[in-house]
């Protein structure tokens, strides 16, 4: 297995109609799909795979706009990651993520023992192989598991419909598969990195999306002392601060193009994460007592905004990382051209 220095960039744009016709088709397969593997399944089967080859930012933020207002479980974040570490992108791979609020390598190397102290997706399922990126000393490596030694019961968590596991086990060196020499790991990891964060924050702001919209339909629709709940002045001021820090938000993400910074994409991830918790945290009043019970859907996208929020570092997490960032380098670079 190869490493990669550079990150693939989309040759070309697609035509705004097209992508609109496979937004459509991935949603509607997102939706008739019960579980994360019947998902991927059919993602694949509409070119997924092609489709993130060939435009990997329009790819990967239309099928993750798609997931977050769909509240589907498919477990494509691999794809995403396995495309920005220079790997073939298909359905049998998995990548292993950083623990929750971190996004450091996954694993470490100890001697002749291997620590993985992370999250898989439920792709290992179904996995033939998981990748690892390993640190070691200042460099890292790039393996390969064979899945089966990294096999896991379902864990019942706050979303117990999501993809996402953790995963804290101990290998002996000799279980890994193929690696690289290390070289350009790093730069790679940090790019797979950037990667997953804009593409978690397209998939969040879609979420926060939908909640919004769930609270506001509640407040046009349900009246109190004769009047519509929309009329009052709270509510309308709880929707919008919700919209601005969505609108925010996705304006940062939307500029997450191309060769993608990986500082621009810890704003966009960190900026998503903090509107897609405000918007749940407003809708939830805006819906009142039907928003603390499961009789309503919104309870799927607030415990989906509670994981994902921390899946590669979290709003509460990458401000820290930010700041020593800027720290380091003694500048404030124009990240977006206003």
């Amino acid at each position: 297995m190869t490493d990669i220095d550079d990150i693939v960039v989309d040759p070309a744009p697609i035509d705004a109609d097209d992508l609109a016709m496979l937004a459509e088709g991935f949603a509607s397969a997102m939706l008739a799909a019960p579980g994360p593997g019947e998902a991927d399944a059919a993602l694949f089967d509409l070119g997924w795979g092609e489709l993130l080859t060939a435009a990997p930012s329009q790819g990967a933020a239309m099928a993750f706009t798609a997931l977050g207002a769909t509240g589907s479980s498919a477990a494509i974040i691999d794809d995403v990651l396995a495309q920005a570490l220079g790997l073939d992108v298909a359905p049998t791979t998995c990548v292993a993520l950083p623990r929750p609020h971190r996004a450091a390598p996954p694993a470490t190397r100890d001697g002749d023992v291997i620590r993985i102290d992370g999250l898989v997706s439920a792709r290992i399922d179904t996995a033939d192989t998981v990748i690892l990126v390993i640190t070691a000393g200042a460099g890292a490596e790039l393996v390969a598991v064979e899945a089966d030694r990294l096999r896991t019961g379902p864990l019942v968590g706050l979303d117990p419909g999501s993809p996402y596991r953790r995963l804290a086990i101990d290998l002996p060196a000799d279980a890994l598969g193929s690696r690289g020499d290390g070289s350009g790991t790093n730069g790679a990891w940090e790019a797979a990195v950037a990667a997953g964060r804009v593409a978690l924050g397209h998939q969040l702001i879609a979420g926060a999306r939908w909640m919004l919209d769930a609270a506001r339909t509640h407040a046009v629709d349900r009246e109190q002392f004769g009047r519509a709940v929309a009329s009052f002045q709270a509510v309308r001021h709880k929707l919008a601060e919700s919209l601005v820090a969505i609108e925010g938000a996705a304006s940062v993400a939307n500029a997450c193009t191309d060769d993608v910074d990986p500082l621009l994409a810890a704003v966009a991830k960190s900026l998503a994460g903090k509107a897609a918790r405000t918007t749940a945290t407003n809708a939830q009043q805006v819906l009142a007592g039907i928003g603390f019970t499961t009789d309503h859907e919104f309870h799927r996208w607030l415990k989906r905004t509670l994981v994902i929020d921390t899946v590669l570092g979290s709003s509460s997490s990458i401000p820290t990382e930010i700041g020593t960032e800027l720290l380091a380098r003694g500048t404030a670079p124009r990240l977006l051209e206003l």
